[in-house]
């Protein structure tokens, strides 16, 4: 009877170490109770044993991606600028006088954008004649500036049901049901902002932010700015977007320096709109100490089973301060700036043949490739003249003596032109030195 009780004991006693070591594991490791740490312990451990499940989903996704990338498709490890260095160097007389304006278009990106053309989007836009809202803007960005302030003035901050559900899919129903007194929380504003940008034709994404990662505490659209060629954070709860010397900051930005910008009193706080009745200003930059972005926005229109690896933490990418602590979760870390926040509607430039004519002139034939959702045709430019459609992904052009700049963009179908992508040459005349 001793020996039993007291090998009971031991156990008990081995189980008692074994919880200490647990809790201390998840204090100091991950600052988490040992409840949320066993929690967080069997999601980071079911959701790859989900994903190995789903895999073929992936397929889904590499399917959609892949119809992002247009135009030429040249050889792989093959860029632009390497491209114009080979072509221009068979050529005498013709030199390269600068390609930092050439774009290298980054591998493919798992971001699977909504449709402008979706019915419930479209539906959106004719109800509450979103062209109108955004009718005389002198710029891209007045527009943007001009729907977010619509959109962030249509329900006071609440935590009220929401009409179709949390991933409001039907925004014209939100909407309805705000201007009837109903409020919603930064989220529901956020994914309102994306799906009306989303209506016009704009890429957009939703951005979450975290004090600590584990706690969903803010939510704000990012809408891809063609006019600033990058992304930018829009709040359409606290009505504001920050800049820093008048250029708009992402969410990145925002996280890896927006709180030295505001001790350095560089960062401007922008208001689209006046403050929601129940949402009083506050300093929210330690909610961008951790912010992550999910890689979908079609979350209406593509159901997936859940843990499905094309939805959930596996696709989702975080990013955090520095000095962020021990973290523990099976989403994907991504440090780098010009991943996390890569370009859309871009053009990469490339040089495919060049010879010299008899006259002097040189007959130059370049190629277009570019990555957008929502392309429509490429245009170019030769020494600031008109720009100029393509048709295809190829173009001719017959270089004089002289300075040349070529330049290349991409329109998408709503009309919008993307960033510029550009060379600048030099061909010298014949017998010149």
């Amino acid at each position: 009877m001793k020996r039993f009780v007291s090998i009971r004991l031991k156990r008990v006693v081995a189980s008692m170490v074994v919880l200490g070591v647990v809790w201390l594991a998840a204090s100091r490791l991950f600052h988490l109770p040992p409840m949320a740490f066993a929690s967080q312990a069997l999601r980071v451990t079911a959701t790859p044993v989900a994903g190995l499940l789903y895999r073929a989903d992936n397929g889904q996704v590499d399917d959609i991606t892949r119809t992002y990338r247009v135009g030429l498709s040249p050889s792989a490890g093959t860029t632009a600028l390497a491209s114009w260095r080979e072509v221009v160097g068979r050529v005498p007389g013709l030199e390269l006088r600068n390609g930092a304006g050439l774009v290298e278009l980054k591998d493919r990106i798992p971001f699977v954008y909504e449709t402008s053309s979706a019915e419930f989007l479209r539906t959106f836009r004719q109800t509450y004649h979103l062209d109108d809202v955004v009718k005389g803007a002198t710029d891209e960005y007045d527009a943007m500036l001009r729907l977010a302030a619509w959109s962030g003035t249509q329900f006071d901050h609440g935590t009220d049901d929401v009409p179709g559900g949390n991933q409001v899919c039907d925004p014209s129903a939100v909407i309805a049901a705000g201007r009837a007194g109903s409020k919603y929380w930064c989220e529901i504003a956020a994914r309102v902002m994306v799906h009306a940008a989303n209506s016009l034709g704009w890429q957009a994404r939703i951005i979450t932010g975290s004090r600590d990662g584990y706690t969903w505490e803010h939510a704000v659209a990012e809408l891809w700015s063609n006019q600033f060629d990058k992304w930018i954070a829009i709040d359409t709860d606290f009505n504001v977007l920050y800049e820093e010397r008048g250029v708009p900051l992402s969410a990145f930005e925002l996280s890896s320096r927006g709180e030295r910008l505001r001790d350095e009193n560089q960062l401007t706080v922008r208001r689209i709109a006046p403050s929601k009745p129940s949402l009083p200003s506050k300093d929210l930059m330690p909610y961008y100490a951790y912010v992550h972005v999910d890689l979908r926005t079609d979350w209406c229109t593509r159901s997936l089973r859940a843990g499905s690896p094309a939805g959930g933490d596996l696709a989702t990418w975080w990013v955090a301060r520095p000095a962020f602590p021990r973290f523990l979760t099976a989403k994907v870390r991504v440090d780098d700036e010009a991943t996390f926040d890569w370009h859309v509607n871009t053009v990469a430039l490339y040089a495919l043949e060049a010879r010299r004519r008899d006259d002097g002139a040189v007959q130059l034939t370049a190629g277009l490739a570019g990555y957008s959702p929502a392309f429509d045709h490429f245009e170019v430019s030769v020494d600031d003249t008109a720009w100029q459609r393509v048709p295809g992904a190829r173009y001719e052009a017959q270089l004089a003596p002289g300075e040349h700049v070529l330049r290349a963009r991409l329109v998408t179908s709503a009309g919008y032109p993307g960033p510029t992508s550009r060379v600048d040459l030099r061909l010298a005349a014949a017998g010149e030195g």
